[in-house]
């Protein structure tokens, strides 16, 4: 058990720092734009798992996180 709490502790930092690092992209470049796909691809990925898991998304840090809003951000920057 105490394996399983460790892997959703290291699963949940790394969300939460793809996140992070998600919502700091500010910048109108190519290569900003690429960056927030791959992490909007990133953090889908982890909310798909996460729904076919039944982990809630919350117990890794993304609770009412919507990845779509990162496309929101491309299209503002």
């Amino acid at each position: 058990m105490s394996r399983n709490l460790d892997a959703l502790v290291v699963l949940e930092e790394v969300a939460v720092s793809l996140k992070e690092s998600a919502e700091q992209v500010d910048s109108v470049s190519a290569f900003d734009e690429g960056r927030l796909a791959g992490y909007y691809e990133a953090l889908s990925t982890l909310l798909s798992q996460c729904r076919i898991a039944g982990i809630d998304p919350g117990e890794i840090g993304l609770a009412g996180f919507n990845p779509e809003s990162l496309l929101r951000l491309r299209k503002a920057a």
